[in-house]
């Protein structure tokens, strides 16, 4: 049985999560995807690839029928950010096995990532954090978790390619393990700020935004 869990965000935002328990036979009957859909389905090679893939679109299939629309399907512009066909609802999509999660939001764009505490966040955190966010959590995977899946949500929102993690995107993490955290993007003439709600399950991470 399909594993989708609805969830209402903020204003016309909304979010699920699927649990990938079916196999790509199941999956692939329940999404039952276009000839342009199934071309891209096919490039993809590692199994579990797949299963992401095809989750991901379910999840967003869901979404959009949960709002009495109908679904035609999802294409990539040349930024590689995800659309829906003949909608003009913004989406995103991720996906941390055996989760795939999306977003939809009817007039603004929206992030979301899903992830789960990672000693490799050890070793990168320099890469992504700068120096404030870095001291702030120091050798702790699950702060090294939420600022990474946080500044993938404000990545996904932009839209566009360029953004430095650690250096046009910074999130202020909110002391005493509050779920809502503040993100910037701060690039060239934009400057925007942003709520990122955080959801814990299964030892995984949700940061949504939007």
């Amino acid at each position: 049985m399909p594993q989708c869990k609805i969830e209402s965000h903020t204003g016309d935002t909304s979010w699920a999560v699927w649990r990938v328990d079916e196999n790509l036979e199941e999956l692939w009957k329940l999404l039952n995807p276009s000839a342009e859909a199934q071309f891209e389905y096919h490039l993809i090679h590692h199994p579990q690839k797949k299963l992401e893939w095809l989750a991901s679109r379910l999840v967003i299939k869901n979404l959009v029928e949960h709002t009495g629309a109908l679904y035609q399907g999802i294409y990539k512009d040349a930024f590689g950010k995800p659309h829906l066909y003949q909608l003009p609802f913004h989406i995103s999509i991720a996906h941390c096995f055996p989760y795939a999660v999306g977003a939809l939001n009817k007039t603004h764009p929206v992030g979301i990532d899903v992830e789960r505490p990672r000693k490799k966040l050890l070793r990168i955190k320099n890469r992504f954090l700068n120096s404030t966010e870095a001291a702030y959590a120091g050798d702790s995977l699950e702060l090294l978790c939420k600022y990474w899946a946080a500044k993938e949500v404000l990545y996904k929102i932009y839209g566009r390619k360029k953004l430095i993690f650690r250096d046009h995107i910074q999130v202020q993490l909110q002391p005493n393990g509050s779920d809502i955290s503040k993100g910037y993007i701060n690039f060239e003439q934009i400057k925007k700020s942003y709520n990122i709600r955080f959801h814990r399950f299964e030892q995984h991470y949700l940061a949504i935004g939007a």
